[in-house]
């Protein structure tokens, strides 16, 4: 029996050798299939992966990067203005700002437990504080080293603080990234106090 319609005609009942052309995959064919797509899929993985590690360390280096120079911008500018130097070691310093600086006492401190670098700005009281901020996070190593006019390293000396002329801030920072350390080692130039 044939149906017509306006656009084609339309076969009803078809003849069963017309079914077997037709016919879905076998069973054999779809696992076949499925064991291709993924040897192809497991081989694309690693690659995936080294691709997404590259951009996470990527990411770390820029972000260690601009944190060390913010970090390295305001020890500069605190260290070349100071007046004098309250507390000095390989860990912490405390610097007293002159009159047209503010008159602030600023504090830096590592603490090795917390893997941070802080910045504390006090009033001129040295008790008021005003402003904290953590200058490197995810450190693993700093010390400073102190030197005197003469180039001569009195960081264990008993006069650190009437000796002291240029400061050298040494600091290690380190992020991970899947199981994988991205380190930045950062070795600063000695800062000159210039008004002591």
């Amino acid at each position: 029996m044939i149906i017509f319609n306006k656009r084609s005609p339309v076969q009803l009942h078809r003849p069963a050798a017309t079914f077997r052309k037709i016919r879905g995959f076998t069973l054999v064919e779809i696992m076949i299939s499925i064991a291709i797509f993924s040897i192809m899929m497991a081989s694309m993985m690693p690659t995936f992966i080294v691709f997404t590690k590259g951009m996470a360390s990527l990411g770390n280096y820029a972000s260690m990067s601009m944190s060390s120079r913010n970090a390295l911008e305001h020890f500069s500018r605190d260290v070349h203005m100071a007046r004098t130097l309250s507390v000095a070691s390989a860990y912490e310093i405390t610097l007293e700002l002159p009159s047209d600086a503010g008159s602030y006492v600023i504090h830096y401190q590592y603490d090795p437990n917390a893997g941070s670098f802080t910045r504390k700005q006090y009033a001129e009281d040295g008790v008021t504080l005003l402003r904290t901020s953590v200058l490197f996070s995810d450190v693993s190593e700093l010390n400073m080293v102190f030197y005197n006019r003469l180039d001569v390293d009195v960081t264990d000396e008993a006069s650190i603080l009437t000796e002291t002329k240029t400061i050298q801030l040494n600091a290690k920072l380190v992020k991970k990234v899947m199981n994988q350390n991205n380190t930045d080692y950062i070795i600063s130039a000695r800062f000159l106090m210039r008004n002591v």
